[in-house]
Order: C-alpha cells, then sequence, then structure tokens
C-alpha cells in the first residue's frame, strides 16, 4: 500500500530497457497546458511509486522454495524507495499555448506496504541431500481506503484490497551443504482510484482544478534468489527485473479571469518501463519468526523528453530499504 500523504502528493503533482509514454490531451486551447503538466506529472511519478510497490524479494528473506505441501510461509513488510516529490508553488497555467515550467522537487522518502504468501505445490524432485523443481504458488496483498487532505480527496473504485499472483520454482532446496536458489515471477497492484485536486493561481497564471481518474499502477517481474540460513542469521540475495505499467485518465479546468473564463480539457497518461532490480537481505531467526532487514536498488530505463522539467530524473537509480516480519512451517 502506498500511504496517503505519497498518495495526496501524486495526486497534488501527478503517476535494461526502455520507457514508454503515451500523453493526449483534448479540449479548449486555453486549458491544454493545464493538461500537459498533469500528464508529464503522472510519468514522473509513476517509476517511484511503482518501485516502492514493487519492493525487492517476491517473499521476504526467502531465497529458496518453500518445501511442498503443506508448508506455507507469510510475511508483511514496509518499503521505503528514496524518491523526489515536485513543488507547486510559483507555477500555475499558461492559457495560450503548452509551456515549459520548472518544477522543484523535494528528496521524499515513499513507502509501501504489501503482504505475501508461499504456498508449497510440490517438494521437486529428491537429488541426494537436496530437492530440484519444487513449486510454489505466490498470492500478494494491497490494502488502500478512501481518503481526504487538504485540497486533496481520494475515492476508490473496485474496492480497498489488489490480489496479486505468481509462481516460484525452486532450482535447489537449502541444505547442510547447498544454498536455496530460487527463480519466481510476481505481479501486484495497487487498488484503482480517482483523485482531485486544487492548483493555485501564480501572478498571472491562473489557477484551476485536476483530476486524475482510473489511476492505477501495476508492477509484474522475475527474480532468481538465493539464501543460507547461519543458525541465528539467514543471508539472501536476489536480482531480477520489473515491468512497470501506469495508466490515468486526465481532467483539467482552468479558471482565469475574463474574457477568458473557465476552460477545461482531458487526456491521458499510459507509462510503461522495465528495470533492474538487485537486492540483499539478512533475517534475524527467532523461535516462531524472522525479523527481515532488505537493501537494494532499482535502475535503468529511460524517459522520451517531457514538455516541463521537473529538477530530476524520474529514471535515475533509486536505494531502497524493506523491514518486516516472515512467519512460516
Amino acid at each position: 500500500m502506498i500511504t496517503h500523504r505519497v498518495l495526496a502528493l501524486g495526486a497534488m503533482v501527478l503517476l535494461t530497457a526502455p520507457l514508454a509514454r503515451a500523453q493526449n490531451c483534448s479540449g479548449s486551447p486555453e486549458a491544454k497546458d493545464a493538461c500537459r503538466k498533469t500528464a508529464d506529472l503522472v510519468t514522473f511519478l509513476s517509476p517511484q511509486l511503482a518501485g516502492a510497490l514493487a519492493g525487492g524479494n517476491h517473499t521476504l528473506g526467502q531465497g529458496g522454495a518453500t518445501g511442498g505441501f503443506p508448508h506455507f510461509s507469510v510475511d508483511v513488510r514496509a518499503t521505503i524507495i528514496s524518491g523526489s516529490m515536485p513543488k507547486l508553488d510559483g507555477v500555475g497555467f499558461n492559457t495560450s499555448t503548452e509551456v515549459e515550467s520548472k518544477f522543484t522537487s523535494a528528496s521524499q522518502m515513499i513507502p509501501g506496504l504489501v503482504a505475501d504468501a508461499s504456498i508449497g505445490v510440490w517438494e521437486g524432485l529428491s537429488l541426494g541431500v537436496t530437492h530440484v523443481g519444487a513449486v510454489d504458488a505466490l498470492i500478494s496483498a494491497t490494502y488502500l481506503q478512501n481518503f481526504n487532505g487538504g485540497d486533496v480527496s481520494a475515492k476508490l473504485s473496485g474496492g480497498g484490497i489488489k490480489l496479486g499472483y505468481g509462481i516460484r520454482l525452486g532450482l535447489l532446496e537449502e541444505s547442510l551443504l547447498t544454498p536455496g536458489v530460487a527463480v519466481s515471477y510476481l505481479t501486484r497492484e495497487l487498488p484503482t482510484i480517482s483523485i482531485t485536486g486544487n492548483v493555485v493561481a501564480a501572478g498571472s497564471k491562473p489557477g484551476g482544478t485536476i483530476a486524475i481518474n482510473d489511476y492505477s499502477i501495476k508492477t509484474s517481474g522475475w527474480r532468481l534468489t538465493a539464501s543460507k540460513n547461519l543458525l541465528i542469521f539467514n543471508v539472501n540475495a536476489g536480482i531480477g527485473q520489473d515491468k512497470y505499467d501506469a495508466t490515468a485518465n486526465i481532467a483539467t479546468t482552468v479558471v482565469a479571469p475574463a474574457p477568458i473564463g473557465t476552460k477545461s480539457s482531458t487526456g491521458s497518461s499510459i507509462v510503461s518501463m522495465n528495470r533492474t532490480n538487485m537486492f540483499v537481505g539478512l533475517s534475524l531467526n527467532l523461535l516462531v519468526a524472522q525479523l527481515v532487514a532488505e537493501a537494494g536498488q532499482s535502475t535503468g530505463g529511460t524517459l522520451p523528453t517531457l514538455t516541463n522539467n521537473f529538477g530530476s530524473d524520474p529514471a535515475k537509480a533509486r536505494p531502497y530499504f524493506s523491514a518486516g516480519v516472515r512467519v512460516g512451517f
């Protein structure tokens, strides 16, 4: 789950392989600049919000497969990614044409909260002291609720919980002599939300309203992971790639003095981006659970030229940190 504060900021400023972007704006010419700014901001923030959603290891602290039925594990984690949030101070809408505005950005830690489950389906083939080919079913859940904050209000459509699904193939079962090694694929999704906000006039540039409707963020990715239990501690590491997909329908209104008056425009924004993901983790083994910490970084991807400048490259490397608890049998 992306927290209310981050979504509120995203609403006000709204979301190796290339990043694809599709934008379109239509309506009154006087409101096209407002639509373009909103679409550019969707593109700027999408990789950051998706990065917090995707996180690192698909099941926190686990490198190999679960071990077949009836074995399972469940974890709850918080992920914080280093991001940049644009400020709207001193930026209004231009009513004559689309123009570049130079937004300033402030460093912002963007959090996400997810729960994951791994359910053993098959223990694999026996190979001496280990097994190969074990299969796990993966389930992920994110949660969000309606909220209001300042000039921003947000309403969910389709419920506040989104489930993600995946599969893991155990390449090598962990034993006294061997680490646990596996490859997995998992999709995650943020609940669809519609957000409205107010933009204050700046000097001669009028303000107005923006609406980000049917705002959706999805991630899908694979991981190659390995882990080894060292009695009190467990160490794990992994590498993989994530695909980010974000969509939003945009509606903007510019409220200008006469003779222009109130004008509106509509549009949409679609962002698709692939990023490489690398991470390492350390777990503390307790009697019935593990406390897990994980650090990683998402890198790669390019962005087509935007009309507006936000003072930070949206495709820059983004470090992140995760912490949580995992229980299993």
